[in-house]
C-alpha cells in the first residue's frame, strides 16, 4: 500500500487531469516531455520482464518542470503497482482446492450459457454462478442474495442452475419488473418446452445414432429422472446459432416483450416443436431442476373424472409442488440498499445466507461489505464492484470540513486516517481497460476529441469553462453552466451536428457560429488529434494502479473487522472480456 500511494502521488498530476480540458489548458506540453508517438509506440512493443523490487521513481518526473521525462520508469512503475503484479491475489484454484475439503462441487467447464447472453454477460454469469454456488456448499446454505441484481441473469442462473433460493435485489423499478416477466413466461414455456424438446431430441438422436450422424460434441440423452440440482460435468453441447433453437433463448433474458403467452401461442410453440426437424435442444432449460416451474394447465390433459380423494390428492401435490417451485425460482425485489438497510425489512424469511453483487455500481460494492460485516446472517461475500467513477469520497473537497457517513472511498481506517482521497478525474480513469486497450480494442478516440474540441469553442466563444461557471466581468456574477454532453456524439452525424447540440444542451445560441467556423475548430486541432490520444494512453497505464488502491482500500476493512475468517481478492474473470475481474471474497467461521 506505501509503495502504491507513492506511485498515485506522484502521478496524479497525469490521472487528475480533465480530456474536456486538453486543449483549453495545453494538457500535453505541461505535464509530459515525451513525443506521443513513443507513447503510442509502447503498446506495439512486447511486455517487458516483471521488477521483484518497486521501481526507482524518482526520474519519472523532472524535478524542474514538473513534466514526464522518463517513460521507460513510468511504465515499469506502473506495471510494478498494478494488482496483477504486487502479488496480493489468491489465485481461484487455491479457493477451490480449500473448498474441496468441504465437499463443493468441482469446476464445471462443460455447461454452456453464451446461447441465451451475450458472450461477456455468459462470461461473468458462468464463472461467478459456479463460485458462488461453492461458496454456499461450504456453509450448507440455500438462501442467496444478489444486491444490484439488474435484469437478473445472475440471479435467475444461480436459482435454476444450482437449486438455490435467490433474492435479487435492484432499486430500479423496471429492472425487477422486467426480470419478474421474464420469470413467469419461463416458467409457462417450461413444461411445454421440457416435454416436447426431449421427445423430439431422443428420437431424432436415436435415429442419427444409428446412421453414424450423431455430432461427438452433440448433446447427450438426458435422463428425466436425473438430479438436476448439481452440476452436469457430464452434458457436452455445441454452440447453436438462433436459427438452430426451437425457442430463441436469448429473448427470454432479454427482451420478455417477444414471449406471448397466451394458448394459442403456446399451441403454436408445440407445433413448432413437434414438426421441426432440428434436434438442437436449448442446452440451459433442460438442466432446470425438477419443479423449477409452474406445469401450465394447458399442457395437462384428464380423461376421467377424478374421485375426491384423487381430487385431494391432487391438490395436496400441487401445494408440495408450489413450495418446491418457490424455493428454486428466484424473487427480485425492488430497493435502494444502503449500509444501513435492514435486510429483514425487505426479506422476510431471512435465513443463513450468501451474498454476492456483480458489477454493483459505485458505493453500492462498499455497502455490501458493510452488510455483510454486520448481518450475522451473512456468511459469506463475492463482490466485484464497478463505476468507480460515481463512489462518494470522504476527503474529495478538502475544502468542505469533512463528515461521517458511510462514504464509497475509503472504507479502512488506514487510509482515513491519512485523509487519502483520488478524486473523481482518477476514479474516471480507473475505469479504463489497460487489457482491452492492449489487445486492440482502443478507447473512444473520436468522441474524446470532439469533446476537447467543442470544449475550446466554448471558452472562445461563449466564456464556459469546464468549471462549469463563467464569470461576466460587467455585472460580476457567475453564470452556472450544465455541461454534461451526454450521448450526444453517438447522436451525431458529423462534428458540426455534435457541437450544435451541444450547444443547444448547454442552453447557447449556435446561430454565432456558421457551420464553415466550426469545422475550422476541428481542422485546427486535428494536426495535435496524437497528443490526446497518447494522454490516454497514460491513464490507461494508472488504471490498475488506482482500482488496485480501491480494491485494496476494501481488503483492509474486512480484515480490520473482528468477526472475519478470512478475506481476499480474487481474479474471476478474462479482463478482455470482462475488464472489472476483480472479486472481493470474505467468509465468516462457518
Amino acid at each position: 500500500m506505501e509503495s502504491l500511494l507513492q506511485f498515485l502521488q506522484i502521478t496524479a498530476q497525469i490521472s487528475g487531469a480533465h480530456t474536456v480540458d486538453f486543449y483549453t489548458q495545453d494538457v500535453w506540453k505541461k505535464h509530459v516531455a515525451v513525443s506521443p508517438e513513443s507513447v503510442l509506440a509502447i503498446f506495439q512493443q512486447k511486455p517487458r520482464p516483471q521488477h521483484t523490487e518497486a521501481p526507482d521513481t524518482s526520474a519519472i518526473f523532472s524535478p524542474a518542470t514538473n513534466q514526464l521525462v522518463n517513460l521507460e520508469s513510468f511504465v515499469e512503475a506502473a506495471q510494478y503497482n498494478s494488482l496483477l503484479h504486487l502479488g496480493v491475489c489468491t489465485p481461484v484454484e487455491e479457493i477451490y482446492e480449500a473448498f474441496a475439503s468441504h465437499k463443493a462441487n468441482k469446476l464445471d467447464k462443460e455447461t454452456k450459457t453464451d446461447q441465451f447472453m451475450n458472450d461477456k454477460k455468459s462470461h461473468e454469469v458462468f464463472i461467478m454462478s459456479q463460485f458462488v454456488e461453492a461458496l454456499a456448499n461450504v456453509y450448507g446454505v440455500k438462501q442467496v442474495i444478489d444486491l444490484g441484481a439488474g435484469k437478473g441473469y445472475l440471479s435467475s442462473y444461480l436459482s435454476m442452475r444450482y437449486d438455490l433460493n435467490v433474492y435479487g435485489i435492484d432499486s430500479s423499478h423496471t429492472n425487477t419488473d422486467g426480470a419478474n416477466e421474464r420469470n413467469r413466461k419461463l416458467k409457462k414455456y417450461w413444461q411445454v418446452y421440457k416435454t416436447n424438446a426431449r421427445t423430439t431430441s431422443k428420437a431424432k438422436k436415436s435415429d442419427q445414432n444409428k446412421e453414424g450422424l450423431l455430432p461427438k460434441n452433440s448433446c447427450q440423452d438426458v435422463n428425466a429422472d436425473q438430479d438436476f440440482s448439481r452440476p452436469r460435468s457430464d452434458i457436452r453441447c455445441s454452440r447453436l446459432s438462433n436459427s438452430e433453437l426451437f425457442i430463441d433463448a436469448n429473448s427470454l433474458f432479454s427482451d420478455s416483450s417477444k414471449l406471448t403467452s397466451s394458448p394459442e401461442d403456446i399451441q403454436e410453440v408445440e407445433k413448432a416443436q413437434t414438426d421441426s426437424s432440428s434436434d438442437s435442444a436449448v442446452s440451459f432449460l433442460d438442466i432446470l431442476p425438477a419443479g423449477a416451474v409452474e406445469v401450465s394447465s394447458m399442457s395437462q390433459s384428464v380423461s376421467r373424472v377424478l374421485s375426491e380423494e384423487e381430487k385431494q390428492q391432487r391438490k395436496m401435490e400441487n401445494i408440495k409442488a408450489k413450495k418446491l417451485r418457490e424455493s428454486h425460482v428466484y424473487s427480485p425485489l425492488t430497493s435502494h440498499v444502503t449500509a444501513d438497510t435492514e435486510l429483514h425489512d425487505i426479506i422476510a424469511d431471512l435465513e443463513d445466507s450468501i451474498m454476492v453483487g456483480l458489477h454493483t455500481c459505485g458505493d453500492l460494492a462498499p455497502n455490501t461489505l458493510r452488510i455483510f460485516s454486520s448481518k450475522p446472517e451473512i456468511k459469506a461475500v463475492c463482490s466485484v464492484g464497478c463505476c468507480y467513477h460515481f463512489l462518494s469520497e470522504q476527503f474529495e473537497h478538502l475544502e468542505e470540513e469533512p463528515t461521517e457517513g458511510s462514504w464509497g472511498f475509503p472504507m479502512s481506517q488506514y487510509l482515513k486516517d491519512m485523509g487519502w482521497h483520488i478524486g473523481r478525474n482518477a476514479r474516471m480513469s480507473a475505469c479504463l481497460a489497460l487489457e482491452r486497450v492492449a489487445v486492440g480494442q482502443g478507447l473512444p478516440t473520436e468522441s474524446l476529441f470532439y469533446r476537447a474540441v467543442l470544449q475550446v469553442l466554448c471558452k472562445e466563444v461563449y466564456g464556459i469553462t469546464q468549471r462549469s461557471y463563467s464569470l461576466v466581468p460587467q455585472n460580476k456574477t457567475i453564470l452556472k453552466i450544465d455541461q454534461r454532453v451526454g450521448k450526444i456524439f453517438s447522436k451525431s452525424s458529423s462534428f458540426t451536428d455534435y457541437v450544435r447540440k451541444s450547444l443547444k444542451k448547454f442552453g447557447q445560441d449556435d446561430s454565432k457560429l456558421t457551420d464553415q467556423e466550426i469545422m475550422g475548430y476541428y481542422q485546427n486541432y486535428e494536426p495535435r488529434r496524437n497528443e490526446l490520444e497518447a494522454f490516454n494512453r497514460l491513464k490507461v497505464f494508472l488504471a490498475p494502479c488506482i482500482e488496485a488502491l480501491i480494491l485494496l482500500d476494501r481488503l483492509c476493512y474486512l480484515r480490520e473487522q473482528g468477526n472475519i475468517a478470512w478475506s481476499g481478492l480474487v481474479k474471476l474473470f478474462d479482463p478482455v472480456k470482462s475488464p472489472r475481474c476483480y472479486a472481493v471474497v470474505s467468509l465468516k467461521q462457518p
